[in-house]
């Protein structure tokens, strides 16, 4: 008997190899023109991928978030054809402009993996992580907040919080004995970009010390600590299934244990401080002050979540539940905070870097501002001021070129399609010559990821000086404009960044004003390295929910 079982065993064990090996055979070669690239162990758009990212996939193959251009350039395709290896999906990666267009573009075929932000979606659905008509809704909600008079909001909010932050560096400086010191930004420009939204985007308006250390009667921690622990413990909250944080309370379990209660613990201080803004928020709506809201998102939001109170079919229709207000709350904090966060912090690293180009910002920002970086009770203004700085927008969009705050983009294909792409031969200077455009079949059920950091560093779009640090590259002139659809550091498409200006104006709002009042270099630690070892020292970085710096340090001193 037992050999019968063991017989049958064999059996099916072959039966199910064989169907495996064909099921793989079969999506390895629908790729069509589009070369194949290799086998991903790991589903490049979920988060183990990233809890692993650092260390694999190896830089050499297909999936690793550092590999940049170079599986392109090694195969002579901007569409590189793979396979998941659980479950045979056929995969493209696409590091080209008309094929991330289109993939961006036909909604229908091609749709947001939303599975992938299940995990993230612990209050409700959001506006990142639905498809169709929720999508629809969702952003129609949001997007009337991200308008003129909200980015004169931003900017004015900005420098409020930009010279609360100066002197906070000034007053460490005095406490060194004004000697020239090093400063982490990822210690600083966090709070910086939380202060930014928090107040332009939420109405919450504290000062830089209010915001760290202040702690109100009903609350777990300050406001600012309580975001940060939240994004501190994103993964372990993404990662921990509901029964573990059951157990952890009745069991001791060592050092899981107290991370766990730590999460939960972070996490529902985040909550009471969102039910707060949505209190104070609704008692302004119903006294009918709402014209005195600066904050127009989270009015916004609030409203569309009051319109259900009394329609239920209204939060099918334009309106928004609890769950989802805490859960568009949670998504825009976090987005319109770290991304920028940690854009800003790759800017001032490179202006540290290259100094030519700190010189040329430094210049911008002296014509515009002879008599010192603005300040709350000077006339500086977002429409007087935006239009006269575009070098240092440049700047910034060069940044967020070679650093883009998300590296990939996962769609899935839901009817059969064929995408445009190029095959190309590459010399050793990173040029590019026979390029001859190719079609590329795609089945539905096939995944496309958008490769945002290939198609930035692909020299078809950007010139043989691709992983230059070139402002330049982003400052139209008579003869050059720059490749608006090879730049996706804000997605493309319909689904692009609702707060692209928003981020945009903080950004060049912050760059200028910090390079008008001190002069940026590279810490002392680093004088006696080679130029290449000091950028990969302070420009790098680990793939997180965006990627996030790990040694951004530099020097400031106070311009006389």
């Amino acid at each position: 008997m037992s050999r019968v079982l063991l017989a049958a065993f064999a059996v099916w064990l072959a039966k199910v190899i064989i169907e495996k090996s064909l099921s793989f055979r079969s999506a390895a070669c629908a790729f069509g023109a589009s070369p194949f690239a290799g086998v991903l162990w790991l589903h490049p758009f979920r988060t183990p991928a990233l809890v692993g990212g650092r260390w694999f996939p190896f830089q050499s193959q297909i999936g690793s978030w550092y590999s940049k251009f170079s599986p392109y350039a090694k195969h002579g395709s901007t569409a590189l054809g793979s396979v998941l290896l659980w479950g045979s999906v056929p995969t493209i990666w696409l590091a080209d402009a008309e094929g991330i267009k289109t993939v961006a573009g036909e909604a229908t075929v091609f749709q947001k993996d939303v599975e992938a932000y299940e995990a993230l979606s612990f209050y409700g659905d959001s506006v990142i992580g639905v498809e169709g008509a929720d999508w629809r809704r969702h952003r129609k909600v949001a997007k009337p907040a991200f308008n003129d008079a909200g980015n004169a909001f931003v900017w004015m909010e900005t420098v409020r919080v930009v010279n609360e932050w100066f002197a906070e560096l000034d007053a460490t400086q005095a406490k060194q004995g004004n000697k020239i010191i090093a400063f982490n930004l990822m210690k600083d420009l966090p709070q910086v970009s939380l202060l930014v939204i928090a107040s332009a985007g939420f109405g919450r308006r504290t000062s830089w010390q209010e915001n760290a250390s202040a702690v109100t009667p009903g609350h777990l921690m300050p406001f600012g600590p309580a975001v940060f622990a939240a994004v501190d413990h994103l993964f372990t909250k993404v990662l921990t299934p509901e029964w573990l944080y059951a157990l952890c309370e009745r069991t001791y379990i060592p050092i899981i244990g107290r991370i766990v209660r730590d999460t939960k613990y972070a996490y529902e201080a985040l909550r009471l401080h969102m039910l707060d803004l949505v209190s104070l928020s609704r008692a302004w709506v119903v006294e009918g002050k709402v014209a005195k809201m600066d904050a127009g998102l989270l009015r916004n939001l609030v409203e569309a979540n009051m319109a259900t109170q009394n329609d239920e079919d209204a939060a099918t229709a334009e309106g928004l539940t609890d769950d989802e207000l805490l859960s568009n709350m949670f998504t825009f904090l976090l987005a319109g905070h770290e991304t920028t966060a940690h854009s800003m912090s790759f800017a001032i690293a490179l202006l540290a870097l290259y100094p030519d180009v700190q010189r040329k910002i430094y210049e911008e920002a002296l014509m515009l501002w002879p008599d010192g970086a603005p300040t709350t009770a000077s006339t500086s203004s977002y429409k007087e001021s935006m239009p006269k700085l575009p070098y240092t927008l440049a700047a910034f969009h060069e940044t967020i070129r070679l650093f883009p705050p998300v590296i990939r983009l996962s769609k899935l294909v839901y009817a059969d399609a064929t995408i445009k792409a190029h095959r190309f031969t590459i010399d050793n200077q990173s040029k590019i010559d026979n390029i001859q455009e190719i079609h590329v079949p795609i089945k539905s059920g096939s995944m496309v990821l958008i490769d945002i950091l290939g198609l930035h560093m692909n020299p078809m779009y950007w010139g043989p000086d691709v992983a230059s640090f070139k402002p330049e590259r982003f400052v139209d002139t008579e003869s050059y404009r720059w490749p608006r659809d090879a730049f996706a550091a804000f997605s493309a498409g319909p689904r692009n960044c609702i707060g692209q200006r928003f981020a945009l104006i903080e950004s060049v709002c912050v760059l200028a004003s910090l390079v008008r009042s001190y002069e940026i270099s590279i810490p002392e630690n680093l004088r006696a390295k080679s130029f290449e070892e000091q950028k990969r020292s302070i420009l790098s970085w680990i793939p997180r929910a965006t990627i996030t710096p790990t040694n951004c340090v530099v020097n400031l001193r106070r311009r006389l």
